[in-house]
């Protein structure tokens, strides 16, 4: 294995001028440049750095790259949320591109144990990828720079490079973050640049530009693909399976240079030991060639390796390498810094440099690279012979949504799995036959699967730079089990996902029914609503007499009656079979308004649903991802368009506009006391408030949320403080920090808030020590944190989880004519956690059945009114 990489390459990394201006002044000077290539300045109007490049110009620029250059080809592989193309570079020599599909066939080969790869002929794979945080936009302006010189260097050096390796450029990971920073950098430059940190280009407001669309962080959704931007980046992984992927970032302006390996400690348990040695091979070109410039930089601080849903992190566990790169940010056009000024150039540069230093040195590398890679996926398939079990089935048959999501995501990451065709019981649990499936350890993807079910509690070193936990059966709320039985009955092809079914259902029926389960059924409903259609919502299980014969209907099934229609009966039908189809939800045809058991269907526990309207507070002090979170899962799951108004509007609001109002985790510090006394009278006049995290904490400590929190204090003294010394100050505050891992709800599955929810067991993310004392008030207690032991996945103290246990994570009350309802959690967490989201629905829609305010005396007295009320109707 070759690991030394020359002097020459050194020279040809740094002989770049120490702050570039013009192009000549970025690139290396031992290789000549084609001129019919265009540079960046001909295309763009100005140089590298002048100004801060817009995604469209990117695009353009890629574009004629690939008009001009026999070296690239240019493809889109899709497109963001706001509709820019998601672009995806090609670049190698024209006697490549001609065989392209054979090429890659080759190096697909070492991924595949089954196959006999060839490490000394296939093609070294390189992904280049650059800022993924729109806001840290000095690697996707290096990338004009790396694209200029894949298409114009000449020299033996770069040409044995492109006739030994496939170069796949993504300029950008976040186009619509990118255009949102780049805008508001560029309308505050001024011709004399101003460096002050306080200088409003240096300070964005909220949406920043590091967030894609709705608000999310990009690099956290690597393994979780709830956006295009990631389906079509992890497409073109699993298409190339790279042996290199690189994640060009920015961080703090007082910083350096940030190159991997990261904490040493602190990889995924997953990544091979062999992994860490590549890196640092890599590292050394890094180090050499900012030597030679005389830049700072520095590696194994500050930064992990654990949460496989990082763009750094996710090659790790599929043979290949992610390097993370953070440069110190200008944050603009120049800032100061306490290293001294700041400019774009300089922050181009680095990243620039580490582009090279990256093809380069893996190019020197290239045997072992791809022995490696093939050995990676040989070792792992007899670790899976040698697991100790042979695979997961899981399976929740009340809800294929959620299920058919998980399956979804398994796919588009190579990883497969196969319906069951025979029941199984396992621990207890029977997982039926067609609604079940079965995930092999035995396949390509061993290493990534294991990373994706990990429940592990504890860790070599318990600091995590992210999250502790995403064990994918408990983010989606479905049974799973290990499986190691002698066989097991499958189908013979891997999952695929379904055509949709025909959801079809008798013509004039005396009304329709579909139960609450469904993760769409919330966007059933609210569809229904927006056509104007009169809906109904039981607050009790009745069985009712259907075309297929009796059937028992669960708490939360919505109900359409010819009754009290305001539309032709016929109309009601075609519109429900529209939307029912759309969300493959179904839909029963009853027969009669009269039941064998439970109410019938003119009971006054089959309450008419009205239309909602949801405003969410959001602003600076708003947490911008949870209430992105909400956004996405009102929008996208749900059809619910969500009016956002920033704090420092709320008072002068029209709140009677609406009928529920979301506060997320926040400080909400601009919010004084007539914000309060605002929001308490909207409430006591009908109006329904929903508190997550921060939010639901400020309406404690401001008398609208009738619970308290458990105080800090009881967190800080559960942890000891006796004989601990200087060098025990990141470990102690580290163990009392809960940096997010998955917590066990204790659901009363009586409570119209869990309608809908299978078991009295719910899984949810929790990142924060926040929890409530249990009310002494009876009823009002939706969910508690399970009492002997709260934690299912990832990294929490002892001291923090006996806290924790059995305090209350979800309250609910009546006050006046409102509802206040409170969650300590995130229930959408990076709208990753569908077994949760839906609560944030049933706050929505079955708020009105929490009927319990915090007073025994009112509480009695409306008992007494309704008891009136039934008697006075008879």
């Amino acid at each position: 294995m070759v690991r030394i990489i020359s002097i020459a390459l050194f020279w040809l990394i740094t002989s770049a001028a120490a702050q570039a201006s013009t192009l000549e002044d970025y690139l290396p000077k031992d290789v000549t440049y084609n001129p019919d290539i265009p540079t960046p300045k001909e295309v763009l109007g100005y140089e590298v750095g002048e100004w801060h490049v817009r995604p469209e110009q990117l695009a353009q620029y890629m574009e004629i790259l690939a008009e001009k250059s026999d070296r690239f080809t240019l493809e889109r592989t899709g497109y963001t949320h706001e509709r820019r193309p998601l672009l995806l570079a090609t670049v190698t020599t024209p006697e490549n591109h001609k065989n392209i599909d054979s090429l890659r066939d080759q190096h697909l080969a070492l991924a595949d144990p089954n196959r006999e790869g060839d490490p000394e002929n296939a093609p070294l794979v390189l992904y280049m990828g650059y800022s993924i945080h729109g806001d840290e936009p000095s690697g996707s302006n290096s990338a004009l720079l790396y694209a200029y010189y894949l298409a114009a260097a000449e020299g033996d050096k770069i040409e044995q490079v492109l006739r030994d390796s496939i170069i796949l450029l993504d300029p950008s990971y976040n186009p619509d973050g990118l255009a949102r920073f780049a805008q508001w950098a560029n309308q505050h430059k001024s011709q004399n640049l101003v460096a002050d940190t306080q200088h409003r280009e240096h300070v964005q407001p909220m949406p920043r530009g590091r967030v894609n669309h709705y608000w999310f962080d990009l690099n956290r959704d690597w393994l979780l693909l709830q956006h295009p931007e990631s389906r079509a980046r992890i497409a073109n992984f699993q298409k190339w399976k790279p042996n290199v992927l690189t994640d060009f970032h920015e961080m703090g302006t007082d910083s350096t240079f940030f190159f991997q390996p990261g904490i040493p400690s602190r990889k995924n348990p997953n990544t091979p030991d062999e992994n860490v040695k590549l890196t640092e091979t890599l590292a050394e070109g890094h180090a050499a060639a900012l030597d030679e410039q005389g830049r700072l930089y520095f590696t194994e601080e500050a930064f992990d390796d654990f949460y496989v849903g990082k763009g750094s992190t996710y090659p790790d566990v599929q043979g290949a390498i992610g390097i993370l790169f953070e440069q110190a940010s200008s944050r603009g056009h120049a800032q100061d810094s306490i290293n001294g000024l700041v400019e774009f150039p300089f922050t181009i540069q680095n990243q620039f440099t580490t582009s090279l230093t990256s093809m380069y040195g893996a190019h020197a590398n290239k045997s072992w690279f791809l022995d490696y890679q093939q050995r990676f996926y040989d070792n792992a398939l007899a670790a899976a012979k040698k697991a100790g079990f042979k695979g997961y089935v899981i399976s929740d048959p009340t809800d294929p949504g959620r299920v058919q999501e998980m399956l979804n995501i398994l796919a588009q990451h190579g990883i497969k799995s196969y319906a069951l065709e025979d029941s199984v019981k396992l621990d207890g649990v029977t997982y039926p036959a067609n609604e079940s499936y079965y995930v092999p350890l035995e396949q390509e993807q061993y290493v990534l699967i294991r990373a994706i079910f990990m429940d592990q509690q504890s860790f070599k070193d318990n600091t995590f730079y992210d999250v502790s936990a995403w064990t994918f059966p408990h983010a989606f709320n479905v049974n799973f089990a290990k499986f190691d039985g002698w066989s097991i009955d499958t189908a013979n092809e891997a999952w695929q996902a379904p055509q949709p079914k025909q959801i079809s259902f008798a013509k004039d029926a005396y009304a329709y029914a579909f139960e609450w389960h469904n993760y769409f059924s919330p966007r059933t409903l609210n569809r229904l609503l927006q056509a104007g259609i009169h809906v109904r919502q039981a607050n009790q299980e009745f069985t009712a007499k259907t075309t297929n014969g009796e059937y028992k209907f669960s708490p939360g099934t919505v109900v359409v009656t010819r009754a009290y229609q305001d539309h032709d009966w016929a109309d009601v039908q075609a519109k429900l079979s529209e939307i029912a189809n759309v969300n493959q939800v179904d839909v029963h045809a009853i027969t009669s308004g009269l039941t064998p058991s439970g109410m019938d269907l003119g009971s006054r526990n089959l309450s008419p649903v009205e239309p909602v309207n949801v405003m969410m507070v959001v602003g600076t002090d708003a947490n911008m991802y949870e209430a992105g979170e909400a956004w996405y899962y009102l929008d996208r799951h749900v059809g619910i368009p969500v009016s956002m108004v920033d704090t420092d509007r709320l008072n002068s609001a029209d709140l009677s506009r609406y009928t529920h109002i979301i506060m997320v985790d926040g400080r909400y510090s601009k919010l004084n006391k007539r914000s309060a006394e605002r929001l308490r009278n909207w409430v006591n006049q009908g109006g329904v408030i929903i508190g997550q995290q921060g939010g639901s904490k400020w309406l404690s400590n401001n008398d609208i949320l009738a619970a308290k929190f458990v105080e800090d204090k009881t967190f800080r003294e559960a942890f000891e403080k006796e004989e601990l010394t200087y060098a025990d100050m990141d470990d102690f505050y580290g163990q009392r920090r809960l940096a997010g891992a998955i917590f066990e709800l204790q659901l009363d599955t009586s409570h119209p808030l869990t309608f809908g929810y299978p078991r009295a067991t719910l899984p949810v993310f929790k990142d924060s020590v926040n929890a409530m004392v249990v009310p002494e008030q009876p009823f009002v207690t939706v969910a508690t944190y399970s009492e002997k032991e709260p934690l299912l996945a990832g990294f929490t103290a002892a001291a923090n989880r006996e806290v924790l246990a059995d305090k209350a994570a979800i309250v609910a009350h009546r006050q006046g004519r409102g509802r206040v309802i409170a969650f300590t959690d995130d229930m959408n967490f990076r709208a990753f956690f569908w077994g949760s989201a839906k609560l944030l629905s049933n706050a929505i829609f079955l708020a009105q059945e929490v009927r319990p305010t915090m007073s025994d005396e009112e509480n009695v007295e409306a008992a007494a009114a309704e008891a009136a009320e039934a008697a006075h109707a008879h």
